[in-house]
């Protein structure tokens, strides 16, 4: 007998905290999981973001910069020995550069006066003798892709 008092005892100081901490609904913790994850399938421009795509202030339209643009490397890596990569766009009257910096929502528009010229947007330049190169207040930030030449040795049999 005293083990039921105390199983019913014990049984209503659970129910008590479970009512008195006011559990939420599905609907509350549904609600809080979408809010956290991007609802947005197009940017103001209406590129679909979640296909890749960013507006080009350049060219007026939308584009997946790592399917049409230049690839630059960045100079520093991350934790895990990797480079962030940055995009560009030059125009066809090689006045107007364009470029996608890694995580930035809008691309920066460079300009120059003459062919014999870098491009430039405040403290940035954006050198194209030798390769194309950015720089930060003198500083080289982003380099040409080099891509990785692996070799095979061997047969996979072998292995």
């Amino acid at each position: 007998m005293k083990k039921i008092l105390y199983f019913l005892i014990l049984a209503s100081l659970f129910s008590c905290d479970f009512i008195l901490k006011n559990p939420t609904s599905d609907e509350e913790v549904l609600d809080s999981i979408v809010g956290n994850q991007v609802n947005d399938d197009k940017n103001e421009n209406g590129c679909d973001l979640k296909a890749g795509y960013k507006w080009s202030n350049m060219t007026k339209k939308c584009v997946r910069v790592f399917d049409e643009g230049y690839r630059l490397t960045s100079i520093e890596k991350d934790t895990l020995g990797k480079g962030k990569n940055a995009y560009f766009f030059v125009d066809e009257d090689s006045l107007i550069a364009e470029v996608f910096l890694p995580d930035s929502k809008e691309s920066i528009i460079f300009t120059r006066e003459n062919e014999d010229d870098n491009f430039k947007f405040k403290n940035f330049e954006f050198r194209t003798k030798k390769g194309f190169n950015l720089y930060y207040n003198e500083t080289l930030m982003f380099q040409p892709a080099i891509p990785v030449d692996t070799k095979v040795l061997g047969k996979d049999e072998e292995h």
